[in-house]
C-alpha cells in the first residue's frame, strides 16, 4: 500500500509536470514551476550526496536512482530499514 508521504510527493511532481507541458497562468504557474524545479534540484543533489548508500543498499542501482529521484529522502530512509 502506498503511504501518504509518497502520495504527496507524487502530487507535487504531477503539479509541476502538468505546468511544464501546459503552463498555468499567473501566480499558479510560478508556484508550479518553483515546486517542480525545487524538487528536481533537491532530488538530484540527494543522488550525488547519497550515491554510495544507493549503490550498497538498493537491489539494483538504476532502480535506486529512479526511486531517489522520485521520492528523495523518503526512499533513502527505507534503505536503512532493509
Amino acid at each position: 500500500m502506498i503511504k501518504l508521504p509518497h502520495i504527496i510527493t507524487l502530487m507535487h511532481w504531477a503539479f509541476g509536470l502538468v505546468n511544464l507541458f501546459e503552463p498555468f497562468n499567473g501566480l499558479l504557474g510560478l508556484i508550479a514551476s518553483f515546486v517542480f524545479y525545487l524538487l528536481l534540484i533537491a532530488h538530484i543533489a540527494e543522488i550525488f550526496i547519497f550515491n554510495n548508500k544507493i549503490k550498497s543498499h538498493s537491489t539494483s542501482y538504476p532502480y535506486g536512482l529512479f526511486m531517489t529521484l522520485l521520492y528523495g529522502v523518503i526512499y533513502l530512509n527505507t534503505l536503512d530499514k532493509k
